[in-house]
């Protein structure tokens, strides 16, 4: 009975750590603007470019206003998400 209630324990510590978000928002002093752009890194990609210069490059941004970065866990695998918004 200990070991089944170990087992049980167990399990919904690992589904309740599996699935973390981390999420940061940075803010600059040039306007939010309209245009958006995303760079993703996700689980066996080769060359994961997730940084602002990319996400700028992707939305085609000249002055970044703000930019979220987001890291969520599934057990081992994680994704990486930089969106900046800008001019």
């Amino acid at each position: 009975m200990k070991k089944i209630k170990i087992a049980i324990a167990s399990f919904a510590l690992v589904g309740l750590v599996s699935s973390c978000q981390y999420q940061m928002l940075q803010v600059t002093n040039n306007p939010i603007g309209s245009k958006k752009g995303k760079a993703t890194a996700k689980p066996f990609q080769k060359d994961a470019n997730f940084t602002y210069k990319k996400a700028a490059e992707n939305g085609d941004i000249r002055k970044i206003g703000s930019t979220t970065f987001t890291f969520k866990n599934y057990g081992i695998f994680s994704i990486i998400k930089t969106e900046v918004t800008g001019e």
